[in-house]
Protein backbone atom coordinates (compact mmCIF):
# COMPACT_ATOMS: atom_id res chain seq x y z
CA UNK A 1 0.00 0.00 0.00
CA UNK A 2 1.40 3.31 -0.97
CA UNK A 3 1.86 6.13 1.45
CA UNK A 4 -0.42 8.45 -0.52
CA UNK A 5 -3.27 5.94 -0.50
CA UNK A 6 -2.94 5.43 3.28
CA UNK A 7 -3.10 9.19 3.82
CA UNK A 8 -6.27 9.44 1.71
CA UNK A 9 -7.93 6.63 3.70
CA UNK A 10 -7.04 8.28 7.02
CA UNK A 11 -8.44 11.61 5.85
CA UNK A 12 -11.65 9.98 4.64
CA UNK A 13 -12.04 8.24 7.97
CA UNK A 14 -11.54 11.47 9.89
CA UNK A 15 -13.90 13.39 7.63
CA UNK A 16 -16.63 10.74 7.75
CA UNK A 17 -16.51 10.50 11.57
CA UNK A 18 -16.71 14.31 11.89
CA UNK A 19 -19.55 14.47 9.39
CA UNK A 20 -21.37 11.69 11.23
CA UNK A 21 -21.11 13.55 14.55
CA UNK A 22 -22.35 16.78 12.97
CA UNK A 23 -25.13 14.95 11.14
CA UNK A 24 -26.21 13.19 14.36
CA UNK A 25 -26.20 16.48 16.23
CA UNK A 26 -28.34 18.18 13.61
CA UNK A 27 -30.78 15.30 13.38
CA UNK A 28 -31.39 15.26 17.12
CA UNK A 29 -32.74 18.81 17.08
CA UNK A 30 -36.02 19.85 15.60
CA UNK A 31 -36.93 23.19 14.23
CA UNK A 32 -39.81 24.77 16.11
CA UNK A 33 -41.11 26.88 13.29
CA UNK A 34 -44.88 26.97 13.03
CA UNK A 35 -44.91 26.37 9.32
CA UNK A 36 -43.30 22.95 9.62
CA UNK A 37 -45.82 21.72 12.17
CA UNK A 38 -48.73 22.57 9.93
CA UNK A 39 -47.03 20.93 6.96
CA UNK A 40 -46.20 17.77 8.89
CA UNK A 41 -49.65 17.15 10.39
CA UNK A 42 -52.20 17.40 7.64
CA UNK A 43 -55.61 17.08 9.28
CA UNK A 44 -58.53 16.05 7.15
CA UNK A 45 -61.69 18.04 7.46
CA UNK A 46 -65.17 17.03 6.41
CA UNK A 47 -67.32 13.92 6.49
CA UNK A 48 -64.81 11.64 4.76
CA UNK A 49 -62.86 10.83 7.94
CA UNK A 50 -62.92 7.34 9.47
CA UNK A 51 -64.98 8.57 12.43
CA UNK A 52 -67.91 9.65 10.25
CA UNK A 53 -67.60 6.53 8.10
CA UNK A 54 -67.81 4.30 11.18
CA UNK A 55 -70.70 6.34 12.58
CA UNK A 56 -72.64 5.89 9.35
CA UNK A 57 -71.95 2.13 9.23
CA UNK A 58 -73.00 1.64 12.86
CA UNK A 59 -76.18 3.63 12.27
CA UNK A 60 -77.06 1.49 9.26
CA UNK A 61 -76.38 -1.68 11.26
CA UNK A 62 -78.62 -0.47 14.11
CA UNK A 63 -81.48 0.35 11.71
CA UNK A 64 -81.14 -3.05 9.99
CA UNK A 65 -81.12 -4.87 13.33
CA UNK A 66 -84.18 -2.98 14.53
CA UNK A 67 -86.05 -3.71 11.30
CA UNK A 68 -85.30 -7.45 11.07
CA UNK A 69 -84.90 -8.39 14.75
CA UNK A 70 -87.45 -10.89 16.10
CA UNK A 71 -90.27 -9.71 18.32
CA UNK A 72 -90.24 -10.37 22.08
CA UNK A 73 -92.85 -13.11 21.96
CA UNK A 74 -91.11 -15.02 19.13
CA UNK A 75 -89.30 -18.16 20.19
CA UNK A 76 -86.02 -18.14 18.24
CA UNK A 77 -83.14 -20.60 18.43
CA UNK A 78 -80.81 -18.24 20.33
CA UNK A 79 -83.42 -17.59 23.02
CA UNK A 80 -84.04 -21.30 23.50
CA UNK A 81 -80.31 -22.02 23.64
CA UNK A 82 -79.74 -19.32 26.30
CA UNK A 83 -82.71 -20.59 28.33
CA UNK A 84 -81.34 -24.13 28.15
CA UNK A 85 -77.95 -23.19 29.63
CA UNK A 86 -79.16 -20.50 32.04
CA UNK A 87 -79.54 -21.16 35.78
CA UNK A 88 -83.21 -21.54 36.79
CA UNK A 89 -84.87 -18.80 38.85
CA UNK A 90 -85.60 -21.15 41.76
CA UNK A 91 -81.89 -21.75 42.34
CA UNK A 92 -81.18 -18.02 42.34
CA UNK A 93 -84.06 -17.46 44.77
CA UNK A 94 -82.65 -20.12 47.16
CA UNK A 95 -79.17 -18.64 46.97
CA UNK A 96 -80.48 -15.13 47.62
CA UNK A 97 -82.52 -16.30 50.61
CA UNK A 98 -79.54 -18.16 52.06
CA UNK A 99 -77.35 -15.07 51.62
CA UNK A 100 -80.00 -12.92 53.28
CA UNK A 101 -80.14 -15.21 56.32
CA UNK A 102 -76.37 -15.31 56.61
CA UNK A 103 -76.15 -11.52 56.35
CA UNK A 104 -78.80 -11.18 59.07
CA UNK A 105 -76.83 -13.53 61.33
CA UNK A 106 -73.63 -11.53 60.81
CA UNK A 107 -75.51 -8.31 61.59
CA UNK A 108 -76.98 -9.79 64.78
CA UNK A 109 -73.54 -10.96 65.93
CA UNK A 110 -72.03 -7.54 65.27
CA UNK A 111 -74.87 -5.85 67.17
CA UNK A 112 -74.46 -8.12 70.20
CA UNK A 113 -70.73 -7.50 70.25
CA UNK A 114 -71.11 -3.74 69.83
CA UNK A 115 -73.64 -3.42 72.66
CA UNK A 116 -71.67 -5.62 75.07
CA UNK A 117 -70.52 -4.02 78.34
CA UNK A 118 -68.11 -5.08 81.05
CA UNK A 119 -69.68 -6.17 84.32
CA UNK A 120 -69.90 -3.52 87.04
CA UNK A 121 -68.33 -5.76 89.70
CA UNK A 122 -65.26 -7.90 89.20
CA UNK A 123 -66.06 -11.33 90.58
CA UNK A 124 -63.25 -13.71 91.31
CA UNK A 125 -63.68 -17.27 90.19
CA UNK A 126 -61.93 -18.65 93.27
CA UNK A 127 -62.31 -16.15 96.18
CA UNK A 128 -60.75 -18.60 98.64
CA UNK A 129 -57.40 -18.03 96.96
CA UNK A 130 -57.30 -14.55 98.53
CA UNK A 131 -56.89 -16.11 101.99
CA UNK A 132 -54.07 -18.49 101.05
CA UNK A 133 -51.24 -15.96 101.25
CA UNK A 134 -48.71 -16.56 104.01
CA UNK A 135 -48.36 -13.74 106.56
CA UNK A 136 -44.72 -14.66 107.00
CA UNK A 137 -43.79 -13.42 103.48
CA UNK A 138 -44.67 -9.78 104.31
CA UNK A 139 -42.01 -7.53 105.81
CA UNK A 140 -42.84 -5.72 109.07
CA UNK A 141 -44.85 -2.50 108.63
CA UNK A 142 -45.55 -2.89 104.90
CA UNK A 143 -48.97 -4.52 105.29
CA UNK A 144 -51.97 -2.33 106.21
CA UNK A 145 -54.51 -3.42 108.83
CA UNK A 146 -56.88 -5.84 107.13
CA UNK A 147 -58.56 -7.36 110.18
CA UNK A 148 -61.95 -5.80 109.47
CA UNK A 149 -61.96 -6.62 105.74
CA UNK A 150 -63.72 -9.72 104.52
CA UNK A 151 -64.06 -11.13 101.01
CA UNK A 152 -67.63 -11.19 99.70
CA UNK A 153 -68.88 -14.27 98.05
CA UNK A 154 -72.23 -13.54 96.45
Amino acid sequence: MSLARAAVLVRRKQFSSTATIIQTRFSSHDSHAHGEHNARYNLEAGFSTPFWRNTLLLSLAAVAFYKWAPARDEDVYLTRWLAHYATPREIWAKLNEKHLLQSQQVTDNATVQARGMRPGIIRYRYPQSLEQASPHLQPVGSVPEVGRISARSD
